[in-house]
């Protein structure tokens, strides 16, 4: 890392608590162009090597990752699975090795599942893979260790009795709309959270989903889903910009617990075992590809980045056909 994109690096760092992405992304590309031009050489004024500790990267990380528009949720996973790995091993960032990693990670597995410790294996990664590229080290001790295999355990989804056992136990407007919303899009939690009226359009049954990543995508609802959010905003008797929002004032935007605690009480009622959010996704993914959707749509309609993933939610649909052509052709 040369002195100009030092000085800069310490600008971003200094401004990120202060600045949103956009404001930070401007302030980079002014102080790039003003220190085009300008030669730079080594000075007494310019931060030692000593402040380059943990502390100090771990602060320009975070940084930059807010400059790259990750949400404040993910940066705040990011922070936590560093920190505790740091907590835990006592180590500065320019002494960890391959071992320290192996022995963090093998430690990790004994007490949690192989899919979290690989999570947190993913993170470690992308920092020091960002500690390799600023070079504040030379090589990324987490490129050597693989991806840690899971077993492949086959959720089911909900039944079609379960579906209507479900929808039958709704007792508002407002539990009718938000259930068939979830059967209908396969919408995340926070998406159901963030989702306004201005994103619905019940002429057209679809709706603009802000995903993750700040990644947009339209979805589209049945002619149920469709009545029942009609009939579900005309029977609203406060206004909010939210589609589901809170029912006491100021009326904002609803909570993960609170969304999760509304399905629970679905749940309970409808006497289905195992209610909660993402099986309702799950089941939306399983259906459709019962359907015949190609499984490139698919991940395109559950605004997945990778096919790997929509492929967890495929897993159960496999089932069901090889099911069927056993059924079908079995002697």
């Amino acid at each position: 890392m040369n002195i100009k994109e030092k000085i800069i690096g310490n600008a971003i760092v200094m401004l990120s608590t202060r600045f949103n992405t956009n404001e930070l992304n401007f302030v980079q590309n002014v102080l790039t162009i003003c220190f085009q031009n300008i030669d730079c050489i080594n000075s007494n004024d310019l931060p030692s090597t000593d402040i380059v500790n943990n502390e100090y990267i771990l602060k320009h990380y975070y940084a930059t990752k807010k400059m790259e528009g990750l949400s404040l949720k993910s940066i705040k996973t990011y922070k936590y699975h560093l920190d505790k790995f740091f907590d835990n091993m006592n180590i500065m960032i320019k002494d960890v090795d391959t071992n320290t990693i192996r022995y963090y990670l093998a430690t990790m597995e004994t007490k949690t599942s192989k899919s979290y410790t690989d999570h947190a294996r993913r993170i470690l990664n992308t920092f020091f893979e960002f500690c390799k590229d600023e070079e504040y080290i030379s090589i990324n001790p987490v490129k050597k260790i693989k991806h840690i295999k899971q077993n492949k355990i086959i959720k089911a989804p909900y039944s079609d009795v379960e579906v209507e056992m479900l929808r039958d136990a709704c007792v508002t407007p407002r539990e009718k709309a938000l259930i068939s919303f979830l059967f209908s899009t396969g919408a995340r939690r926070d998406e159901i959270c963030k989702l306004k009226i201005q994103d619905i359009n019940l002429y057209d049954r679809s709706a603009i989903i802000h995903g993750k990543g700040g990644k947009d995508r339209n979805v589209y609802f049945s002619a149920r889903c469709e009545k029942h959010l009609r009939e579900y905003i005309q029977s609203k008797e406060h206004f909010s910009e939210y589609l589901f929002s809170n029912l006491r004032k100021p009326y904002g935007q609803l909570s993960n617990e609170a969304l999760a605690n509304i399905i629970k009480q679905i749940g309970k009622r409808s006497n289905v075992q195992n209610v909660h959010l993402h099986k309702f996704r799950r089941w939306f993914g399983t259906y459709m590809a019962n359907q015949g959707v190609p499984l490139q749509d698919l991940k395109e309609m559950m605004g997945h980045s990778k096919i790997e993933t929509t492929n967890k939610y495929y897993v159960f649909n496999n089932q069901e056909r090889i099911k069927l052509s056993y059924k079908n052709h079995a002697a």
